[in-house]
Formats: structure tokens, C-alpha cells, sequence
């Protein structure tokens, strides 16, 4: 088998982090270097790798890999990293956990601390810190604690210890603050330049305006307390009554274009 993704690694301190390193296919001296992440949260950045923006692509229904010709390491030195600890190929040999997203964001800067102590050359490079879904939640709070060591640093520089050089954020779909992103998705379905519905007035409209006030009170239940006891519903509820009804009208668009392809198939086989 072929491999083109075999650089499986940890960095192992209290705990080992899952990750995965691959080398600017163009200039590895100068290109930026990246952090990516994947959401949930509880993502593995391993859908990143094999399913987004790696090197290589899943082929032969698991067995094998093939190159990936657009591929963010054609112009970048990238990481692909699982974290919190307890996601994807990311353990702690004690079994302890991390339950917020401030301290993975210390977690994370520990490990980049490590990365660059050990792979000193991509040290000045740009640093970009790039994340999807949930990664709106980690990727702000990992900057922040980015940015604050670095200004430590900066007032009482400590030998051997590295400044990262972060130069920005990058956010795909990010989960930034749900208590307005929830609210804000009637008026994307219903009002936006590219309505889901057709009527912004319509029963499938109304239904989902209903439901914003008791989403933004259970999520400001989750702000105001922080436990699993107000969080877990207000997730339960936003995720099944807001955007349930656009997963199901995705799901019926997708299945009349299968539909529709078999059906153009069998006299434009050039078509699909």
C-alpha cells in the first residue's frame, strides 16, 4: 500500500497529543506554519486529514491513499492535531480530562510550545491558527492564551522558551456564540439572498422564529451556570428545532438530485 499521510506522531508530556505534521510541498523554510482543528466538540482533526484540506484522500473503501493535489501543504507546513485530551489519538495515561475550553486552550499552547522547541526552524515562521465548527470556541480562547504568554514573555523572556508567532485566525463555520448564531438562523433560511424557503412568512418561517426565544433562554441558562444540567438541553433543543428542519430539507434536495441523476443517467451517461 501506498501511504501518502504516514507521519503519525505524539508529543507526549502529562498526557500525549494525537498529531500529525506534514512539511510545505513547495518551501517548507518560508511557508507559514499551520494549526488545524476540527470541532464537535470531540472532533478528531483525522476528518480534516483524510476528508478536507490533507494531503492525501481515502481510496479503495479504506485500503489505500491518494495524493491530494489541493492540499493546504502546497503552501504551508501544517498541523493536524486531536484536542482536548480524550479526542481521536489524544490520552492521558491517568485517565484526567479537560472539560473547558480555556483550559484546552492551555493544553494547546503547551503543545505548540513543545512543537517549536523541538522543531526550532519553523519558530519565526507565520503562525495561523485555523479551526472549523467548534473550533470558533477553541481557536479564540488558544489565541488568547497565545497572546498572553507571548506578552509575558515579551516583560521577562525566559531562555529556551519560545514565542509563537501568531499572525492570525482562521474560522470555517465557527461556533463563536451560539446565543446569537442560533437566533440568526430564520433569518438566513427565510430572509437571506439565498432562502431555504420560499415564503419568509410561510408555516416552515413561523415555525422556526417560534422556537428562537426558548433557544436563547436555555442557552443563557448554559452561559449564566455553565453545567451540564443547563448546557446539554439548550444544545439538545437550538440543534433539533432550529437546524432539524434544514437537515431535512437538505436531506429531501439531495435525494431528488440522486434521483433526478439516475433518471438523466440512463440517456446522458456523460452527465454524472
Amino acid at each position: 500500500m501506498v501511504s501518502h499521510c504516514s507521519t503519525d506522531s505524539y508529543i507526549e508530556f502529562s498526557f500525549s497529543f494525537g498529531t500529525r505534521f506534514f512539511e510545505s510541498r513547495s518551501n517548507p523554510s518560508k511557508d507559514p506554519l499551520v494549526l488545524w482543528l476540527n470541532g464537535g466538540p470531540g472532533c478528531s482533526s483525522s476528518t480534516g486529514l483524510l476528508f478536507e484540506l490533507g494531503p492525501c484522500r481515502i481510496a479503495d473503501e479504506g485500503k489505500n491513499t491518494t495524493h491530494n493535489p489541493y492540499s493546504w501543504n502546497e503552501r504551508a507546513n501544517i498541523i493536524f492535531l486531536d484536542q482536548p485530551i480524550g479526542v481521536g489519538y489524544s490520552y492521558s495515561s491517568d485517565g484526567s480530562t479537560v472539560n473547558t475550553s480555556p483550559a484546552a486552550g492551555v493544553d494547546v499552547h503547551a503543545f505548540l510550545e513543545l512543537f517549536i522547541s523541538r522543531f526550532p526552524r519553523y519558530a519565526k515562521l507565520p503562525f495561523h491558527l485555523a479551526a472549523e465548527s467548534y473550533g470558533g470556541t477553541y481557536a479564540p480562547n488558544i489565541a488568547s492564551i497565545i497572546y498572553k504568554k507571548n506578552k509575558e514573555l515579551a516583560l521577562a523572556p525566559v531562555p529556551k522558551l519560545p514565542r509563537i508567532n501568531l499572525a492570525s485566525i482562521i474560522l470555517a463555520n465557527g461556533l463563536t456564540d451560539p446565543y446569537i448564531q442560533m437566533a440568526s438562523v430564520p433569518d438566513y433560511a427565510c430572509d437571506g439572498p439565498y432562502p431555504i424557503y420560499d415564503d419568509p412568512e410561510g408555516p416552515q418561517c413561523t415555525a422556526l422564529r417560534s422556537k428562537v426565544p426558548t433557544c436563547q433562554r436555555l442557552i443563557k441558562s448554559c452561559y449564566d451556570y455553565g453545567s451540564r444540567l443547563t448546557c446539554v438541553p439548550a444544545g439538545l433543543y437550538c440543534w433539533s428545532q432550529l437546524f432539524g428542519p434544514l437537515q431535512r430539507e437538505f436531506a429531501r434536495f439531495h435525494r431528488r438530485s440522486w434521483q433526478l441523476t439516475i433518471l438523466y443517467s440512463r440517456d446522458r451517461p456523460e452527465l454524472i
